[in-house]
């Protein structure tokens, strides 16, 4: 009985020991996936300018001032832009140079207008300092902060109903108001009709017009722009040939998430590679 006991226990600690292994490797399992799903930050430039007093037409170079540009890219989500809430904590040498003045709020610090892909994978910004470049010996810029990504979320579809592509003329697509700005864009792959889709939303995935057909007609993109409140934006295309009439198709994201990414590069003459 004894025997029978002990060999109980053995079996009930293996059990136990078993369980705990998977629990931990479900649990590494699980932070591997997290770490897959990170943001990349990939440094593309670094600029360095040097004051230098000259009798050249235009006096030399007037100002000391470094800038750092990176891309970032996140799988699986649409990049809107950058919210106002990211922020640049450190700025300077691996000599322990700063390159921003906190008394001075001119002095530099992130570029919150980034270029953002089409396709909303990626965005690229930059932290600069106007004010100091890096001291004598050193090799790297080192930054240090959050960046605080809008990703679009809560994809959905509107669609117009037919209209005549002319200059002037209106339609609406869901909260969405349509003008045809130009009957003809001309150059630059669009000899169709120029677009502008205006609504409260930032996010748009793709715009898409299609002929009495049904048929898509390629449209390029032509830029999107915030009003000065920040509520209100322009999404501007053009169609690659003209059309006399058609629907127009927005598929946008409703909702924003923000996604906080730790900001920690060192930066030097390779880039990081």
């Amino acid at each position: 009985m004894r025997k029978l006991l002990l060999l109980s226990a053995c079996l009930m600690t293996c059990a136990a020991l078993a369980l705990a292994d998977d629990k931990k490797d479900a649990k590494e399992e699980k932070k591997d996936d997290k770490t897959k799903s990170e943001a990349t930050i990939t440094p593309t430039e670094l600029a360095v300018n040097r004051k230098v007093e000259t009798k050249l037409p235009f006096g030399g170079s007037s100002f000391e001032g470094t800038r750092v540009s990176f891309v970032v890219s996140y799988p699986n989500k649409h990049l809107l832009g950058l919210d106002r809430s990211s922020k640049l904590t450190a700025m300077k040498d691996d000599k322990d140079n700063s390159f921003i003045d906190e008394k001075n709020a001119f002095s530099g610090g992130l570029n919150y207008y980034p270029q953002i892909a089409e396709d909303g994978s990626a965005l690229l910004t930059s932290a600069s300092s106007f004010v100091k470049a890096p001291g004598k010996g050193a090799t790297k810029v080192l930054l240090k902060g959050e960046l605080v990504l809008l990703c679009g979320a809560d994809e959905k579809t509107t669609e117009s109903k037919k209209f005549e592509l002319k200059e002037k003329a209106k339609t609406t697509a869901g909260d969405f108001e349509i003008t045809v700005t130009r009957e003809k864009e001309g150059g630059f792959g669009a000899e169709g009709p120029a677009l502008s889709v205006v609504g409260k939303y930032r996010g748009i995935r793709k715009v898409e017009v299609k002929d009495a057909d049904g048929k898509a007609v390629m449209i390029l993109g032509r830029g999107s722009f915030p009003d000065f409140n920040g509520k209100q934006f322009t999404h501007n295309y053009a169609l690659s040939k003209p059309l006399k009439e058609g629907t127009i198709h927005v598929t946008y994201f409703a909702k924003e998430e923000q996604i906080k990414v730790p900001l920690d590069l060192s930066v030097g003459i390779d880039l990081g590679r």
